[in-house]
């Protein structure tokens, strides 16, 4: 039976980078402050109707359950987080700064990178509107992909208020935004025409917001934008709202990203900040300020601001770049030299377990030299060999598999001696 399309089992050194990047980002989530929640893996369907975006509905796994509730394979993992949090965290001292990892589902067609079942991770801000708590954002992803050797990565940063404020400038207000926006984020020429022709935008106007989509560099392209905006006051405060992150974005240590304009994102729950991260030309991660989401899910006004990273594909981006990360190796196979000793053996294996040693022992009463195979065969760094007369005095065989060398070892001075093996 083969299993479902756009799906992937996960094994070997696949499965070691996932599991190497997650160590990786939970360590950097416990430094920076965050504590770690986990959702449901199905949430109401509503919960992803109201603003997840119009791509991520029509890719929704949705289903009736056996008393008829509308429900959701969660397609992303912000808005279960912003659900949790109005359920239960909104009386916790602010910010409350949240981490979590996840499986997310949506039915997309196959491709490279893309599945319809992978594995997210991220963290979210909730109640600091303050330009830092974005710069801290931004700092911690910045972190984990240093920490991970991705620091050769891309930053894109952009302000989704910012082409709002345009586009409202010119008479297009409220949910008429959101086809454009989407049209911007797919930087496609033609799908973008069609939709400012729908709005029917003024030369002008149209002109300003093509000039901003297209400026992309470093903090001097703000002054660039400044002056296609220069009378528009709320298109100016968005600016400073994002030159102020920027600052605080270096002063935590981040030098290298791009000012992007261009950058919109697919969920339509941002209001502010937007960014996104790539390595190798493939989008792992991206982020951004929604302080509107956390009302529109029936909470009190709150403003917040998150990241999500695609765990899969950083691990896959390790993986091609050849960064492997080692497997830990087991510490010993320990082996029965006959039946007569294998609860004796057993005890052994026990006792090297409990001393916090990684021990596997053969369990398929194999003869003693294809026992010593299966432990060179597993990559194990020693092999113990469990003999009649050893064990009457105390003692068992301690075997380097990397050169065959053997020596008797006081059963008691075991574990000590494994702990010293490189």
């Amino acid at each position: 039976m083969q299993r479902p399309k756009g799906t992937k089992d996960l094994f070997g050194e696949e499965l070691v980078s996932i599991r190497h990047v997650e160590r990786t980002m939970g360590d950097v989530f416990k430094r920076y402050g965050y504590e770690e929640v986990e959702t449901p893996i199905f949430e109401q369907l509503e919960l992803f109707e109201k603003k997840s975006g119009e791509s991520v509905v029509k890719q929704l796994y949705a289903f009736k359950d056996k008393s008829g509730r509308e429900l959701a394979l969660r397609p992303e993992l912000t808005a279960p987080v912003v659900r949790l949090y109005i359920n239960q965290l909104r009386s916790a001292p602010k910010p409350v700064k949240l981490c979590y990892f996840g499986n997310c589902f949506r039915y997309e067609e196959p491709q490279a990178q893309r599945w319809r079942q992978f594995l997210q991770s991220g963290t979210e801000i909730i109640g600091s509107a303050r330009p830092e708590a974005d710069a801290e954002v931004i700092a911690l992803s910045d972190e984990i992909m240093r920490e991970l050797g991705l620091s050769d990565y891309e930053l894109r940063i952009g302000h989704i208020r910012l082409l709002r404020e345009v586009l409202a400038h010119a008479g297009v207000k409220g949910a008429v935004q959101d086809p454009i926006m989407r049209a911007i984020d797919s930087r496609e020429e033609a799908r973008l025409r069609a939709e400012l022709e729908s709005a029917r935008l003024k030369a002008g106007d149209e002109k300003i917001l093509r000039s901003l989509i297209t400026l992309r560099g470093s903090m001097k392209v703000l002054k660039q934008a400044e002056k296609l905006v220069a009378g528009l006051p709320k298109a100016k405060t968005a600016l400073k709202n994002l030159r102020e992150i920027l600052e605080h974005t270096r002063s935590f240590g981040v030098e290298k990203f791009t000012v992007d304009f261009g950058t919109a994102r697919g969920l339509e729950y941002y209001t502010d900040l937007v960014f996104e991260l790539y390595v190798d030309g493939v989008q792992v991660a991206g982020g951004g300020r929604y302080d509107e989401l956390i009302k529109l899910l029936g909470g009190d006004p709150c403003s917040a601001v998150g990241v999500g990273f695609g765990v899969d594909r950083i691990a896959r981006a390790l993986l091609k770049r050849g960064m492997i990360v080692p497997r830990e190796r087991l510490d010993c196979v320990v082996l029965p030299a006959g039946e007569e000793v294998l609860s004796e053996c057993l005890k052994v294996v026990r006792e090297l377990r409990r001393a916090g040693l990684l021990v596997d022992v053969d369990l398929m009463g194999r003869k003693l030299s294809k026992a010593i195979a299966y432990a060179d065969a597993r990559g194990a760094k020693s092999a113990i060999i469990v003999g009649v007369k050893d064990l009457k005095e105390g003692k068992v065989t301690l075997r380097d598999m990397r050169t065959g060398k053997q020596e008797l070892v006081a059963r008691k001075e075991l574990a000590d001696k494994l702990k010293t093996v490189p």
